[in-house]
């Protein structure tokens, strides 16, 4: 798959509660994991992707529970042997994503990974997606406000997981 982060300059990239920094306007990372190993395996894998944010716990934790709760509901749907944990962030928010599909990337062009794919059920706000090959994709998706902002109570969390005040 190449590099991971698409970036403008060249700099060094960033992602921070507040968003991905410039000059980065998307990252990818990916973790694999076999299911053999299950939802240890599987956890590990959600831990080393939502390691590369550099922002405060408060913001790293909604963003690591989505990826344990993507794997688990994958790891429910599909037999495949390895599945991997993908965290995408561009501009406009992060998102997380559980996949048996091991070749394809989340938004490497417009005709693959889950973008295009029908929706097949909601399941405690992941979105599960089936492509016509038997993939199956669960995913979520959050925005760039604090996710912490319900903390003292001044907010109220939306279904995708982003924060309104």
């Amino acid at each position: 798959m190449g590099t991971p982060v698409r970036t403008s300059s060249g700099g060094p990239p960033l992602l921070t509660e507040c968003g991905v920094m410039e000059p980065v306007q998307e990252m990818e990372f990916t973790a694999h994991f076999s299911r053999a190993d299950g939802e240890f395996a599987a956890d590990a894998a959600a831990v080393a992707v939502t390691r590369v944010i550099d922002a405060p716990p408060s913001f790293v934790t909604p963003v690591l529970d989505a990826g344990r709760s993507a794997s688990r509901c994958l790891l429910a749907r599909s037999a495949a042997d390895t599945c991997r944990i993908v965290l995408t962030a561009d501009p406009t928010g992060i998102t997380v994503a559980a996949t048996d599909d091991v070749k394809v990337s989340l938004d490497s062009c417009d005709q693959v990974g889950a973008k295009n794919l029908p929706l097949l059920a909601v399941v405690d706000g992941l979105k599960v997606h089936h492509g016509p090959d038997g993939h199956v994709w669960v995913v979520w998706r959050g925005s760039w406000w604090r996710m912490d902002a319900t903390a003292d109570g001044n907010g109220d969390r939306t279904p995708d997981g982003s924060v309104q005040p």
